[in-house]
């Protein structure tokens, strides 16, 4: 099923590495138990948080070149079948009652209880085959161009805002030590959603679902990381901050 949707992205000329089959005409080979993909080879490398915060360009081609991937799963949604999830159910359905039930960020479930009602805005939005898990670090960077986009594993069916949206939250995660570096991140980012609209653009709805949905992922990663207290804390304290400053996030409403 991956290896068929790579081929077809390969296809509409997108920059995922696509598995090679065998002299047994196969995708995988066997060994002790394990299974293998030998995948195409792409040219790249990848870049640290704040190198990319130094060339804000390549923030910006990040943003057209997972603009275009996005298009591209659109095109072919109808012809492949992944796990159906809603950003909206997986938080209250799920993660809220979870972080209620083992006494987690408790701060955090009292927000997301009164942005009930925002957040049902999220149940309008145009759903399709995303990436799910595009962190900047799966992004493959040469002579200033995104070359390669990896790690689709995760794909899935969900809103497609989550994946942009979760791009923009790895690189705070790995910014968020450094102050400095997190004023330097909203800069950026706002460039990066700015060239993802131009290319696939959003819909007024989208735009105004932006911070919703980077406090969602948030609560998502409060939750997985639940056993790491550190890592656990660090999300509440990303939570929180996203939180307080949201006028940030209202000027993506006005994106051109």
């Amino acid at each position: 099923m991956e290896a068929q949707l790579l081929q077809d992205l390969h296809g509409k000329e997108q920059p995922v590495p696509v598995p090679l089959k065998t002299t047994s005409n196969e995708f995988t080979v066997k060994s002790n138990d394990s299974f293998y993909v030998v995948y195409s080879y792409l040219d790249g490398h990848l870049l640290t948080a704040e190198t990319l915060l130094d060339q804000p360009a390549l923030v910006k081609h990040s943003g057209y070149a997972l603009a275009k991937l996005d298009n591209a799963l659109l095109e072919v949604s109808d012809y492949h079948t992944f796990r159906k999830r809603h950003v909206y159910t997986s938080l209250y359905h799920n993660i809220i009652p979870f972080m209620k039930k083992e006494t987690i960020a408790l701060d955090v479930v009292h927000l997301l209880t009164e942005l009930t009602d925002e957040m049902r805005l999220l149940e309008q939005l145009p759903t399709q085959l995303i990436h799910r898990d595009p962190h900047y670090r799966h992004f493959l960077y040469l002579k200033d161009k995104v070359s390669g986009i990896i790690d689709l594993e995760l794909v899935e069916e969900n809103i497609r805002i989550l994946d942009p949206c979760y791009f923009a939250t790895s690189l705070l995660s790995d910014l968020y030590s450094s102050p400095a570096d997190v004023d330097r991140w909203f800069p950026a980012i706002k460039e990066f959603f700015r060239a993802y609209h131009q290319e696939n653009p959003f819909t007024i709805q989208e735009r105004k679902a932006l911070w919703l949905t980077l406090l969602s992922i948030e609560a998502v990663l409060i939750a997985f990381f639940s056993h790491d207290e550190e890592r656990m804390e660090k999300n509440r304290s990303m939570f929180l901050w996203l939180y307080e400053n949201k006028q940030l996030f209202d000027e993506l409403i006005h994106l051109r």
